[in-house]
């Protein structure tokens, strides 16, 4: 098995882990620093898994092909992991009930929003199951390129810090 394939297989793992970690409800400021602590780790984790594929290269390394096997496990690790926040989304949005979403919002929004043209049937198609795919979608396709730019990235400096190890 290729180098960039394992170590995207490991990234991949570990960011369905930090997807899956996603469903524990949390409240208040612990969300907010719960949700940097979850940002930066899938920094590290797609960086890592350039990292990795740089390693997993025979030496001597050059950081040209280094970052390209980098991109390719991030990428890989990228893909994984935002079809299984996809995944999720879905369940969430499924599970969601749109009229309760809808009654929790100030009125002043929903005066602004109906003022602006924005009806409660579009708030209601896009907290169901199609508001989940448009969502999973578009978060996987931005972590896929957010991925690949990362893992390029670790993997280049792998390679620049450790040419022939």
């Amino acid at each position: 098995m290729k180098g960039w394939l394992k170590a995207g297989l490991i990234g991949g793992a570990a960011l369905s882990v930090l997807h899956l970690l996603n469903l524990i409800p949390l409240m208040g400021t612990f969300a907010l620093v719960c949700c940097c602590i979850i940002m930066l780790a899938y920094v590290l984790i797609c960086g890592g898994a350039g990292a990795l594929a740089a390693h997993w290269l025979p030496a001597p390394r050059d950081a040209g092909t280094a970052a390209g096997q980098g991109a390719l496990a991030g990428g890989l690790a990228g893909l994984i992991g935002g079809a299984v926040n996809a995944v999720v989304m879905l369940i969430q949005s499924a599970m969601t009930d749109s009229t309760e979403v809808i009654s929790q919002l100030p009125p002043e929004m929903l005066d602004a929003m109906r003022e602006a043209g924005i009806t409660t049937d579009v708030l209601e198609s896009s907290t169901g199951v199609l508001g989940g795919l448009l969502g999973g979608g578009c978060c996987c396709l931005a972590g896929v390129i957010v991925a690949l730019a990362l893992g390029a990235i670790g993997g280049a400096i792998w390679a620049a810090v450790r040419p022939n190890e």
